[in-house]
Order: structure tokens, then C-alpha cells, then sequence
């Protein structure tokens, strides 16, 4: 997919990293710039892909939604992207190019997914979503939108307790060492968007 044209906004492979960080601090302090700014992003490159083609635009709306599973629970300006696959969804058991279109972009969403075991950084990103969501999962409140809630589990509990599930899904045990050095990677990458976003926008308001 081509770059809007004219613009300064990140590659393809960049911006759904973005959509990827986006999905896991949701909600947290100090998110708002790189949500606002993901908002406009994703905006932009949805126009670039309908005039490409209908195949191109569709292998992007369910791109997003694998990176970004928060986007499923339709967040304040965003709420396109699920209307959006609601439309596909649709009308494709009534139009035969849709239809077509829309397996073809299933094929190359699966494409461009990772396969396998996942690799460092994500299984990091895996790591550090789960215990987030189990401290302080993802909720919609009716003024404020998508919020996350008072703590549920304490840190160290929510460690414990993916040591002990990735023990029964991969069959073997990681160290809560392991998990630690986790999330101190992720926690480091997302400080450093935000640090990035916020310079940013201080510099385009000047």
C-alpha cells in the first residue's frame, strides 16, 4: 500500500506497529497523543486503499483488526473500521465481488501474518497485554468511551499466573524472570513512542 502522498506519516510496516502498541495502552496515562495520532493515521491510509482497489482496502480493515483487537470494541473515531467489515460482511452474500474480494483479502491478510511460534517481540507484546488486561482490563464507560478499570490483580499475581498458563500452552514454564525482562522491554518501547509522539506534536503546533 502506497504512503498518502504529500504526507510525513510512517510506512506501512510502521504504522501497524503503531496499531500494535496502540492495542496494548489503551486507555493508560499518557496515551492520548499516539491514539489521536493513530486515529488520523489509519484515517488516511483507509482513503489510500479504497482507491487502490476493493481487495486492497478490505486486506487492510482485517489487517487492523488482527493488530488491533481494541478496535473490535469500536473506540471514539475509529468506529469505522468495524462498520466498515460489517459492510463486507454484509454484502457479500449478495454481491459476487464482494464475496470474491473478501476471501481474497482473508488469504493475504494470512499472508502477511506471522507463523509459528511467535518470536521475541511478540511474544513480549503477548505477555505485557495479558497482564495488563488482568490488572486493568479494557471496559466501555457511556461519557468517557473505552476506559480501563481500577486494578484487578496486583502485578506480580498477573506474572504468576501467565508463567503457570504459558506452562500449559507451550510446555514449559518461563521464569517470572523472563516475564519481568518482558514487560520492562515493552514498558521501554512504549515510553519511547509516546516520547516521540509528544515531541512530535509539540513541534508541529510551533
Amino acid at each position: 500500500m502506497k504512503t498518502p502522498r504529500g504526507s510525513t506519516r510512517p510506512t506501512v510496516g510502521n504504522l501497524f506497529e503503531l496499531a500494535e502498541a496502540v492495542g496494548l495502552f489503551y486507555g493508560m496515562k499518557g496515551s492520548k497523543a499516539a491514539i489521536k495520532e493513530f486515529r488520523d493515521v489509519v484515517r488516511e491510509y483507509r482513503h489510500v486503499a479504497k482507491t487502490q482497489s476493493q481487495v486492497a482496502w478490505l486486506t487492510y480493515v482485517l489487517r487492523l483488526l488482527l493488530t488491533c483487537p481494541v478496535l473490535l470494541q469500536r473506540p471514539s473515531g475509529l468506529e469505522w473500521v468495524t462498520d466498515d467489515l460489517q459492510w463486507a460482511l454484509r454484502h457479500r452474500k449478495v454481491r459476487p465481488d464482494v464475496n470474491r474480494d473478501f476471501w481474497e483479502a482473508v488469504k493475504k491478510v494470512r499472508g502477511l501474518l506471522p507463523r509459528g511460534r511467535p518470536g521475541d517481540k511478540a511474544r513480549d507484546f503477548f505477555r505485557f497485554e495479558w497482564v495488563m488486561n488482568h490488572m486493568y482490563y479494557v471496559t466501555t464507560h457511556p461519557k468517557l468511551g473505552l476506559v480501563r478499570t481500577k486494578q484487578g490483580v496486583n502485578k506480580t499475581k498477573a506474572v504468576t499466573e501467565l508463567a503457570d498458563m504459558e506452562a500449559r500452552w507451550f510446555r514449559r514454564k518461563p521464569t517470572l524472570r523472563e516475564i519481568w525482562r518482558s514487560l520492562q522491554r515493552v514498558e521501554a518501547y512504549v515510553g519511547t513512542l509516546q516520547a516521540q509522539l509528544e515531541r512530535a506534536r509539540t513541534n508541529m503546533a510551533v
